[in-house]
């Protein structure tokens, strides 16, 4: 009601607003075992990795209806020196790593795990088959952090704080702070991690914090406006907002507007990155490779909670 539209008038109140400094068209591709996905962070094509620091890739499984044993999923492999956040809009997919931690995500849970030192697991088996839309997002983890033990967090969707923040502007806060909420999960990096829902003519503003200048929107449904240059944006499309100013404001169209908004506190150190491994040095990559080949590439076991 009219106390929570003051509360966002107030939020963005007098601050400097971000603006669209890259607009991009997601391309298709295949992935895993030959499943189809959307990538915006993570596409050298359309931003840079310096672009999008902490971010490293933002995956969206769009919506699909899929056979009973089509969907394949992601057979076994390795994760090391970075987060993976699998969130689940629709639809189910298990996991299990080789030390025995396993799980299923339904419609509206998320994972995120700290891949740091090393794991190995296969994601999206068994899928009994029905719709499916889903987003996986890697974010980086820095020198200090990534041999640190692994740690999966399944966080099921009565646990990530979901309100009306607006007249027809739902927000689910699957990592950060918005409108009062805090996010159940608190990850290493000063992240932010919002999926924004808002219904036809919706308007929705956000107050990031000062540090965090890293912004990119991910359209997954209907069209609106980004900004106060009200720059249009539409499904299948993504805008990295400036590094300046700390306001973001948006506006739904006539058919509604629904994204993913991925913030966060830039991490500046050397990125080298070779397939499931981000290290800092090509000696540490080296070294994934290596250990994966030998038989010593994981270091713990690594830890389960389930919010």
């Amino acid at each position: 009601g009219r106390e929570s539209r003051h509360r966002a008038d107030m939020a963005t109140d007098g601050r400097e607003p971000k603006l669209v400094v890259k607009l991009a068209t997601l391309r298709e591709s295949k992935e895993g075992a030959g499943f189809t996905i959307r990538r915006s962070i993570g596409d050298k094509y359309l931003f840079s990795e310096q672009d999008t620091d902490p971010w490293l890739m933002l995956d969206e499984l769009p919506p699909k209806v899929f056979k009973p044993g089509e969907f394949p999923g992601a057979p076994t492999h390795p994760h090391r020196g970075q987060d993976t956040v699998m969130y689940m809009k629709q639809g189910q997919g298990s996991h299990e790593d080789s030390m025995g931690n396993k799980g299923t995500l339904y419609a509206g849970d998320c994972q995120w795990m700290t891949a740091a030192s090393g794991i190995e697991h296969q994601e999206g088996i068994d899928h009994p088959g029905g719709p499916m839309h889903g987003f996986q997002a890697w974010l980086n983890l820095p020198k200090a952090h990534k041999m640190d033990p692994p740690a999966y967090t399944d966080i099921r969707a009565q646990s990530i704080p979901t309100r009306e923040v607006a007249p027809g502007v739902v927000v689910k806060l699957i990592a950060g702070e918005h409108d009062g909420m805090a996010a159940a999960v608190r990850p290493i990096v000063r992240v932010q991690y919002l999926d924004v829902m808002c219904s036809p003519g919706g308007k929705f503003e956000h107050a990031l914090p000062e540090d965090m200048s890293t912004c990119v929107v991910h359209v997954y449904k209907g069209s609106g406006t980004l900004t106060p240059a009200k720059k249009p944006v539409r499904v299948g499309q993504a805008a990295l907002l400036s590094a300046t100013g700390t306001a973001v404001t948006a506006e739904a169209g006539p058919e509604g507007f629904e994204f993913l908004l991925l913030a966060g506190k830039p991490i500046r150190e050397p990125i080298v990155w070779h397939g499931p491994f981000v290290m800092n040095t090509q000696e540490e990559i080296m070294t994934c490779f290596k250990e994966y080949q030998n038989g010593t590439f994981i270091k713990h076991k690594g830890s389960y909670r389930q919010l």
